[in-house]
């Protein structure tokens, strides 16, 4: 059975006439009839009922119909999507996490796009770990994220620089002073934390269960509006990457004694292929990181 006779079926169910099926395929009534007789001759199934010019599909009819469709469906669908890898390739779907937003998102959006208008990009501002999962089942063509390199095997890391992760808190804080905080200065210290979806909630989740201690997390948010909101209430303290905190957020960062780090860069998918779009785009990420530095 050819993927022309599949189609001439698949119209003949619909429509329940030859005449109209022709009509809609743009081809001739007799073409028609003779590929229906051709079928039913090779597949050697009754396919369908003539009563008049009306045509009924018989139950083997049906069942032939619904696998049918399901091919038809899937070959409409590769054809589109060769159709965008072929035509509409100036298009990025990109993931740009909530902490480096804060640096990065103006520029790609302000920056970027007036050099290279013909581009079109979709961001997603997400946690770290959605991002590399949204990259490895291809939702998304690339991620400028944090991450953690033995996250998956399927996923390229390309590395641009690291986060430190601090103590930030309120100015009135009786530790916003200090030029760096030990764990036993803020092991006591009520918390607000991004969610589970962030690098920086499984970090500092570590760091007290190495000290066999609990964070007292009074509240998670996927939200870092949210959690500066908290924290300038003067409730609680947080952590967070340098990056996150901008001058107009009047937070105190405070370093920790013991640092650690979170790797930051651009994650791709394995053994997908790189457009010239996107590497444009990668190319423009790294340039703006070293005049960041």
């Amino acid at each position: 059975m050819t993927i022309i006779q599949m189609r001439y079926f698949y119209e003949v169910c619909q429509w329940q006439n030859i005449t109209k099926a022709a009509e809609h395929l743009h081809v001739s009534q007799p073409t028609i009839s003779v590929a229906m007789q051709a079928l039913e001759t090779e597949t050697g199934l009754n396919l369908f009922h003539r009563e008049g010019r009306k045509i009924i599909i018989t139950h083997d009819g049906s069942k032939l119909l619904g696998k049918v469709k399901h091919i038809l469906d899937q070959m409409d669908q590769l054809e589109e999507e060769i159709q965008d890898m072929a035509h509409n390739r100036n298009h990025i779907r990109m993931a740009l996490p909530l902490q480096l937003g804060t640096q990065f998102l103006p520029l790609v959006l302000g920056d970027f796009r007036w050099l290279h208008p013909e581009i079109r990009l979709d961001i997603i501002e997400s946690g770290g770990i959605s991002a590399l999962h949204m990259v490895e089942d291809e939702k998304l063509d690339i991620a400028l994220t944090n991450y953690e390199s033995g996250f998956s095997n399927k996923l390229n890391y390309q590395k641009l620089f690291t986060c430190e992760c601090c103590f930030v808190t309120y100015p009135e804080h009786p530790l916003a002073e200090r030029e760096s905080v030990s764990f036993a200065d803020f092991a006591e210290e009520p918390l607000v934390m991004l969610d589970s979806n962030f690098f920086v909630y499984h970090m500092v989740h570590d760091l007290f269960a190495k000290a066999d201690r609990k964070a007292n997390i009074v509240h998670y948010s996927p939200y870092l509006h949210t959690i500066k909101t908290l924290v300038k209430s003067g409730i609680v303290s947080t952590f967070l990457t340098r990056q996150a905190i901008l001058p107009d957020d009047h937070l105190v960062v405070i370093p920790l004694t013991e640092p650690f780090y979170i790797n930051s860069g651009i994650v791709t998918k394995k053994g997908r292929q790189i457009y010239e779009d996107e590497r444009i785009l990668m190319e423009y990420l790294q340039n703006i990181t070293k005049a960041l530095k």
